[in-house]
């Protein structure tokens, strides 16, 4: 999938989505975020590029932190979402951060499940690194691989024997898990000329309804992720069996209103040469 590919994809229902249930979305990866930040270490005056800032969650944290941050994302309606959220604070703007190159230098990079989409990573990585200083570093989290991640796994193992049987798919090909192996991840960040690349494991709950229960996860599976790309293509005449599907899949998981399934990512962090 090449980047024009991705930027009409999240600039039509996918971005839009995302913004609608920013709230949401934020609650899900927040044990991700925390996980981010504190791998970022924000000092106060540095400056802060946010790659796939999405809705600006990241990016408003890393001001708060004492950061200079600009955003860059390639979706126009997240970036808007992102605008009215951060008054003055932020500088968003709509960048492929692939070939985005600022007049300044930053002194990091940070990107919460913002990097796995670029259709050529080294090339991309490169760029991002041409805009880091000297010594500057860079903090990200992908995600690992579906197998860790139950909160894909379950939903679509559910809807597997409904659906139309699927071509193969190159897991490299940009998407949520394009970072899965982290050899290649490696590989491709030291060939990108990062130093000092640390992949590290992290176990965490992916909430996909924090009070709502079953009816609310299943409505927002339906729209967010993998699951919603699956409904979105099938028939609609099978849309009806496709969330009975969906709601007794997730349905063991609903603990007092809150579901909640197992996954995995990677936190990144790396560095360039002095």
């Amino acid at each position: 999938m090449s980047n024009e590919e991705q930027i009409e994809y999240w600039n039509d229902d996918a971005g839009t989505q995302w913004a609608a249930h920013q709230v949401a979305l934020d609650e899900m990866l927040a044990p991700a975020t925390a996980v981010l930040m504190e791998a970022a270490a924000i000092q106060s005056g540095e400056r802060v590029l946010d790659v796939g800032c999405g809705t600006g969650q990241t990016s408003l944290m890393a001001s708060a932190e004492g950061g200079d941050v600009t955003g860059v994302d390639i979706s126009r309606p997240m970036l808007d979402l992102a605008r009215s959220r951060g008054g003055d604070s932020v500088e968003f703007q709509l960048e492929d951060a692939a070939t985005f190159r600022s007049g300044q230098q930053y002194d990091l990079v940070i990107s919460r499940f913002g990097v796995m989409f670029f259709a050529n990573p080294q090339a991309a990585f490169a760029n991002i690194r041409s805009n880091l200083k000297p010594g500057g570093r860079m903090a990200f989290v992908c995600w690992q691989s579906p197998k860790v991640n139950a909160w894909v796994m379950v939903p679509m193992a559910a809807l597997k024997p409904l659906l139309p049987e699927a071509p193969e798919v190159d897991p490299h090909d940009p998407g949520p898990f394009a970072f899965a192996d982290p050899e290649r991840l490696q590989g491709i960040l030291e060939a990108a000329g990062f130093e000092e690349v640390a992949i590290t494991p992290h176990g965490l709950d992916v909430c996909l309804s924090q009070s709502g229960g079953v009816e609310e996860a299943v409505k927002f599976s339906s729209r967010i992720g993998p699951a919603s790309r699956a409904l979105k293509e099938a028939d609609e005449t099978l849309h009806p069996q496709l969330l009975e599907a969906l709601r007794g899949a997730l349905a063991p998981h609903d603990k007092d209103g809150r579901v909640a399934l197992p996954g995995g990512i990677w936190v990144v962090t790396a560095r360039v040469s002095g």
